[in-house]
């Protein structure tokens, strides 16, 4: 027998499936809205900081500055690419390489982890900067 609570459960469920799968609430990206609200994540040892999300070459053998200016000390034998928002390691001496073999990431909170390194990027989406 089939009761209108059982009804209201599936047909509940089945609402909240729909709205994951197509995410209206999303991230919309750069090219619909005019701007981007990415910003990039670097993770290295314990300490955290927002790096500039601009198009270059990049490594980690010296001191990193954030953006705000501010350096800090990585010295890690890491390369890394920022191209049209996407982010992708190169080179790291870590003997895994699952990090140069981790495509390319782009979206909000993708990440590409250096474990032997003990490094991170992540790209972050949030609206409002946490304080350093």
């Amino acid at each position: 027998m089939v009761r209108v609570i059982n009804i209201a459960v599936i047909l509940f469920f089945f609402i909240i499936s729909i709205i994951f799968i197509f995410n209206p609430f999303s991230y919309k990206s750069s090219q619909e809205n005019g701007t981007s609200n990415k910003k990039l994540i670097l993770v290295v040892e314990q300490d955290t900081f927002y790096i500039p999300f601009k198009d270059g070459e990049f490594n980690l053998y010296s001191n990193v500055v954030d953006i705000n200016g501010k350096k800090h000390p990585a010295y890690k034998s890491i390369d890394y690419i920022i191209k049209d928002e996407t982010v992708s390691v190169t080179h790291s001496d870590c003997a895994n390489q699952i990090c140069v073999n981790t495509p390319a990431i782009s979206k909000c909170g993708d990440a590409i982890v250096c474990a032997p390194n003990k490094v991170a990027f992540i790209i972050d989406c949030k609206d409002t900067l946490k304080a350093e």
